[in-house]
């Protein structure tokens, strides 16, 4: 699973969105989305592959191209619906790395309290 798919590239994913949206349920190469969102080609690539709850990933076509298109699921909500599940999805991985630096923190606080009572500094 891979980590921050949506926290920090929430503007990148709704134009991604918006884009798809505006071709009207057409299939798109990563470079047309590339041009239509000013985005690097692989930048659209990788949040396409990482957003698997909006974007499907086509089979390759005969010429061997590779395309892109919203899923059903999504192809039916509003425009705010998506940017409400896109807000939801980072908010939640904000937490769950919150609640990371919270476990490592407390786990260097407790390693902490054990080793320095038997340092030097309090004999």
């Amino acid at each position: 699973m891979k980590f921050r798919r949506y926290l920090g590239r929430e503007r990148q994913i709704e134009a991604l969105y918006s884009a798809m949206k505006a071709a009207e349920g057409k299939a798109m190469h990563p470079t047309e989305l590339s041009r239509e969102t000013s985005l690097d080609m692989h930048t659209v690539q990788d949040r396409m592959d990482a957003c698997p709850e909006l974007f499907v990933r086509l089979p390759r076509n005969p010429e061997g191209l590779v395309r892109y298109r919203i899923t059903s699921s999504a192809a039916v909500l509003a425009p705010e619906q998506v940017s409400g599940l896109i807000r939801r999805r980072a908010r939640s991985e904000k937490l769950q790395l919150a609640a990371g630096i919270a476990i490592i923190a407390s786990f260097g606080l407790i390693i902490l309290l054990t080793v320095l009572p038997s340092t030097s500094l309090f004999l």
